[in-house]
């Protein structure tokens, strides 16, 4: 997440407009996460460096963390990223695979269910015809009587 902000470079003279990045992976020592700026100074320059956002945004609350960004580090992160990314497209396929699986599995089930309903009422419609044949029998006994 990029963010503009003011910066002011060593000599303190001129104020440079550059963007930030949080970078939630290396929080700061307050717990926030920190904020990766480019350095222009003369001895750094366009190499990267991490702060604490309380250190830009309110001078009266610093932690006081600072830290170079490794190249290693972002380049090893680039490569996690890629990886997590990967992982998460398996991940995502893999439910797919799942999810195909259950419906199938849950149309095989309903299928039986509804054979199953049917048969109860066939069996529940002939057990009414008996019934109905009883109590007429019943109610002709009772007649001749």
């Amino acid at each position: 997440m990029a963010s503009s902000s003011t910066y002011t470079s060593n000599t303190r003279s001129k104020k440079i407009k550059s963007k930030s990045k949080l970078d939630f992976a290396n929080p700061c020592d307050c717990g926030y996460p920190s904020r990766i700026w480019t350095s222009t100074a003369k001895d750094n320059p366009g190499k990267e460096f991490r702060v604490c956002p309380n250190s830009t945004d309110n001078p009266e609350i610093k932690c006081k963390f600072w830290e170079w960004v490794n190249e290693e580090d972002t380049v090893n992160k680039k490569k996690r990223d890629e990886v997590g990314a990967q992982s998460c497209e398996v991940r995502a396929q893999s439910c797919e695979v799942r999810i195909a699986i259950m419906d199938h599995d849950f149309n095989i089930y309903k299928k039986k269910t509804d054979e199953e309903f049917d048969k109860i009422i066939r069996k529940i419609s002939s057990l009414k015809t008996y019934v109905i044949v009883l109590f007429m029998l019943f109610v002709v006994s009772l007649l001749r009587a």
